[in-house]
């Protein structure tokens, strides 16, 4: 009986203690290291180191002239802001800037291949491009989503006023030449 108690008490004393938690949590307070913020405008954005006006006439049939602009900041942004202008008829430009024009360049030849293998047709070909009146590498892409729905886009790459950018061209309506677009993109980009 003797040995039957020290065997409770022994058996007893270990489950007590090893299930004891530590008083302290074994994590830590959460670190946001990714904290942005997404800002909109409806009346202005730089775009080449240049204030540009947002057209917003929105009253009217024709979408063209109602736009907006959007962007995020990250606590990484130490140069312009990546961003998108975009219009209600479906016309958008964005951008992306990045540290070196190697690496827009590196991001830029591998979205055709991304972009095909998405698509149920694909067709790119090198047209020139200009950006801010400043010549820049760029394809033009001609998709057809699996859903069925066809779209054209404009893909560049450059470094502008010092800054390498990576961008998008979005269109819907299928313009062929920079003079179908509306005055505001026309001061934008040319093609």
């Amino acid at each position: 009986m003797k040995h039957l108690l020290m065997l409770f008490i022994t058996f007893k004393t270990c489950l007590v203690f090893g299930q004891n938690t530590n008083l302290k949590d074994t994590i830590g307070l959460p670190i946001y290291d990714t904290t942005s913020i997404d800002i909109k405008s409806t009346n202005s954005f730089y775009f080449c180191s240049k204030l540009y006006a947002i057209p917003r006439n929105c009253d009217g049939k024709n979408q063209s002239n109602c736009c907006s602009f959007s962007a995020q900041i990250t606590k990484w942004n130490k140069g312009p802001l990546d961003g998108q202008i975009s219009c209600y008829n479906g016309t958008s430009l964005s951008w992306s800037t990045f540290d070196s024009e190697e690496v827009a360049k590196k991001n830029f030849e591998s979205l055709p291949d991304q972009m095909k293998k998405q698509m149920k047709k694909y067709n790119k070909e090198e047209v020139p491009f200009f950006v801010c009146d400043q010549e820049v590498k760029a394809y033009r892409q001609s998709y057809t989503t699996l859903q069925g729905y066809d779209f054209i886009e404009y893909i560049f790459y450059g470094t502008i006023n010092g800054h390498s950018i990576l961008g998008h061209l979005s269109l819907n309506n299928k313009e062929t030449t920079s003079r179908e677009l509306t005055p505001f993109f026309q001061q934008l980009v040319r093609f």
